[in-house]
């Protein structure tokens, strides 16, 4: 069993996968781990269809409590660290909470992958503690066609190609699981999750492996070189690569934009002195040897 938080009072059901509620009379936005229903709202990459409208009418109807106001809710993180831990350092790129969510002593997220709203999302790694339930559940929805896995479903409208996404975010987990297993013992600070450490390392230009995202690829062009943001908005670290136009440059940029950009890799280990630039820790990147697949033998 993950930490729980228990009693917390929903706010507002967003979509299918994300909902607000109260933690300590503050609204936190809650994303659902290990789950990515169907978008229901445009403004972002992923297509609106049917199923995810329809997720998000199911979600609303799922947290109303039958006198008309919503329910309460208990979290689940995903791993047993102490609470104000969990609070830190389980949140994604938009700040949102990263949980499981339990009404009652149903468990919210299986229910989305066992009723085939959701396919078992492990783009950003398996879960550690329903994953036997989470490949179960989704194999019970793809046997009875139900939901996003049946193709009357999105008839006539969008839907999302999990022919090429599967596979993709399966690469993508093996990754992870390399990193959970080998490389935070061997001292390798993830971008999201040590952040502050980070931080610290570049205020003393010490040298570190960073383990990080590249899956934007090449985010910008300027003065000479390519910077790509290598954390987020709320943990911004990026990798530098000056001289564009250099001999060096063209193998990082390339081994970049082929291997670990788009529906490559993505996560890569980045290694060398961690330096603020514009208050931002950042490494130069001149070599090859910098970036690797695999985590460095402590």
């Amino acid at each position: 069993m993950g930490t729980r938080i228990e009693n917390l009072q929903v706010t507002k059901v967003v979509d299918g996968d994300t909902i607000k509620v109260l933690i300590k009379g503050e609204e936190e936005t809650l994303r659902l781990i290990d789950v990515d229903t169907e978008e229901s709202y445009s403004g972002g990459s992923k297509p609106v269809t049917k199923a995810g409208k329809a997720a998000t009418e199911m979600a609303k109807e799922y947290f109303t409590s039958p006198g008309g106001g919503f329910v309460q809710v208990s979290i689940e993180f995903d791993t047993d660290d102490p609470e104000h831990v969990c609070l830190a350092k389980h949140r994604g790129n938009y700040n949102r909470l990263l949980c499981y969510v339990h009404k009652g002593d149903e468990n919210y997220n299986l229910k989305l992958v066992k009723e085939g709203w959701s396919p078992y999302f492990v783009k950003y790694g398996r879960s550690r503690l329903y994953h036997e339930e989470f490949m179960i559940a989704e194999a019970e929805a793809q046997a009875n066609n139900l939901q996003i896995w049946n193709p009357e479903t999105n008839c006539g409208g969008l839907s999302r190609d999990y022919t090429t996404l599967l596979p993709w975010w399966s690469l993508r987990a093996s990754v992870i699981e390399d990193y959970r297993e080998i490389g935070v013992d061997a001292g390798v600070l993830s971008v999201r999750l040590d952040y502050e450490t980070i931080k610290k390392t570049a205020e003393n230009e010490e040298f570190a492996t960073v383990f990080c995202d590249l899956q934007s690829g090449i985010n910008k062009w300027t003065g000479g070189g390519a910077l790509i943001y290598a954390g987020s908005k709320h943990h911004k670290f990026n990798l530098w690569i000056p001289n564009v136009d250099g001999e060096e440059a063209a193998p990082l940029l390339q081994l970049i934009e082929k291997r670990y950009a788009k529906h490559g890799r993505g996560y890569v280990y980045v290694s060398g002195k961690v330096k603020k630039y514009k208050y931002k820790p950042q490494i130069v990147l001149t070599d090859l040897e910098q970036l690797s697949d695999f985590p460095p033998i402590s």
